[in-house]
């Protein structure tokens, strides 16, 4: 263990130089200074916010646009209830407060995706309520004021569209946007770092000294985990950044958080978080044995190209194939392609949790092979001296 800290410490000194820790603080005060900037010298932001409607069903207690001027940047239509409902359905809107009754004002929220409850429903509740509350003092030439105190708050009635999951409909949108393409950018991003890292040590001869002091498998796992480690703390650091904006009053993060925490459930959040790591070892270990088998950057790219081709291939696949297709069904325990689909599949419904748990562990097994054959590669790649690679010195290089 003690062997695996020092080599940890010294591959991820690579990725923490003062150059690195300068860009680390440009990162953090440009994510600042570009929210400062929108807050401050931003225009219409309308397109940020989800679509809702207006449907006026009272005669008696109106809302017109002018009353939300300047209030909300939520982009408004005012509706009929038929036309609202149709909008809402096709997925053009995210929202539909309906406003009825004659003698006492009732509010009803009608909700696809996105964001209910949100700041136009309680500006709609207050305004209700107040000319409720007029309306009453004028029938009975009572002040104002006594009988706001005595009149209790418009009742909110919440109504979701039939045969609709809300809750799974708004995690798997913003799941199946960010999960296939946080691995996909990953992936990418730190692949070739580690291969091209683990091609110098060769051409440089740093990786016969390093095998003379440290087991493979470790050198492998040392230097992918500061890889990953180089390439999460921008990212933490930009997130960071979002949290300072926020206490400085330059963005308000908790909507979103909100929104996450109410729609996204505890147990999907830590799937997500173990598929995108698994995931991520899946590919990178055959990104280092990469850089193991070859001898110059020309090589390099040479020996990239498959490996390339079994992260982008899946992430492109999934685009065109339906999730609950015969031909998913078997793709879905191929270890390339699990990280794509399997939370996706488990919030619609089209993989239970022994589904979920046999894909985890044939990932998990998965990385583990993949380590392994790095680490032989690692190990043997250094009497490899010809430009190309063919099958037959790979199957040399794992044979010894």
């Amino acid at each position: 263990m003690r062997k695996f800290w020092i080599t940890f410490c010294f591959y991820a000194k690579e990725h923490f130089s003062k150059k690195a820790l300068i860009w680390i603080g440009i990162y953090f005060a440009a994510t600042i200074g570009i929210f400062f900037a929108i807050n401050h010298f931003g225009g219409n932001n309308e397109h940020l916010y989800g679509e809702i409607a207006i449907v006026q069903a009272s005669t008696t207690f109106i809302a017109d646009e002018q009353q939300f001027e300047g209030i909300t940047d939520r982009h408004i239509q005012f509706l009929d209830e038929a036309a609202a409902r149709a909008l809402l359905e096709a997925g053009e809107l995210d929202e539909i407060f309906i406003i009825s009754g004659e003698e006492r004002p009732e509010l009803t929220v009608v909700s696809a995706h996105f964001m209910p409850g949100s700041e136009v429903e309680v500006l709609l509740t207050q305004l209700l309520t107040s000319q409720h509350v007029e309306s009453i003092a004028a029938g009975y030439a009572l002040p104002v004021s006594a009988v706001a105190e005595l009149t209790t708050p418009i009742t909110v009635h919440v109504e979701e569209l039939e045969d609709l999951d809300v809750e799974n409909a708004i995690a798997s949108d913003l799941i199946n946007t960010v999960l296939p393409f946080g691995i996909y950018m990953l992936v990418l991003m730190s692949g070739s770092m580690v291969a091209n890292s683990v091609a110098s040590e060769k051409t440089s001869r740093v990786m016969e000294v390093m095998l003379g002091k440290v087991h493979p498998t470790m050198t492998m796992l040392s230097k992918v985990l500061s890889t990953l480690l180089g390439v999460l703390v921008p990212i933490v650091t930009i997130l960071l950044g979002m949290v300072a904006a926020d206490l400085l009053g330059f963005v308000e993060l908790g909507t979103l958080a909100t929104t996450v925490g109410e729609f996204i459930p505890i147990e999907v959040i830590i799937l997500t978080l173990a598929v995108l790591f698994l995931g991520y070892f899946c590919f990178i270990f055959f990104f280092a044995a990469a850089g193991a088998v070859a001898n110059s950057s020309e090589s390099l790219t040479s020996t990239l190209q498959p490996v390339m081709y079994a992260t982008m291939i899946p992430f492109f696949l999934i685009m065109f194939i339906d999730l609950d297709s015969w031909m998913m069904n078997i793709l879905v325990y191929v270890p390339f392609m699990s990280p794509y689909v399997i939370v996706q599949r488990f919030l619609m419904g089209y993989s239970n949790m022994i589904e979920v748990i046999i894909v985890l562990c044939l990932m998990a097994a998965f990385s583990v092979l993949a380590l392994i054959i790095s680490a032989r590669l690692y190990l043997n790649g250094i009497s490899h001296t010809s430009e190309k690679v063919s099958l037959k010195d790979l199957k040399k290089m794992l044979a010894k």
